[in-house]
């Protein structure tokens, strides 16, 4: 079974499609890792108060500030781990499929333009 031109032109430009789409995805990812330090300025404000002495805060408050600030870190790191690997596997899949463009156009024989009703008349 001969597969149709049309058709191998057509997958790798959905696939295409499709992998716009992720980038965009993986962009608003982002985002919203560098929309978490919004409010850095506010935290380190406090941090700072209590370094000279105008706030007290207990032990237990303190490593909570720690711990939290560890885990926030943990969650960033993981996150920016996987936009990377995310738009890696993107750009393999985008060379992929303009290779298999290129392999295709270059298969496909120079011909006139077709019009009317021949452009989209079935051959067997």
């Amino acid at each position: 079974m001969k597969l149709d031109r049309k058709f191998l032109l057509i997958a790798p430009s959905l696939v295409l499609a499709v992998i716009g789409a992720g980038m965009f995805y993986a962009t608003t990812r982002l985002r919203q890792v560098v929309e978490a330090s919004d409010n850095w300025q506010m935290r380190s404000d406090y941090v700072a108060s209590i370094e000279r002495g105008q706030r007290k805060i207990t032990n237990e408050k303190a490593v909570q500030i720690v711990r939290l600030s560890l885990e926030a870190e943990r969650q960033r790191t993981a996150a920016i781990a996987a936009a990377n690997e995310l738009l890696l596997t993107l750009c393999a899949m985008t060379l992929t499929c303009c290779a298999a463009l290129l392999w295709t156009i270059r298969g496909v024989p120079r011909t006139l333009p077709l019009r009317g009703p021949v452009l989209f008349r079935i051959s067997p």
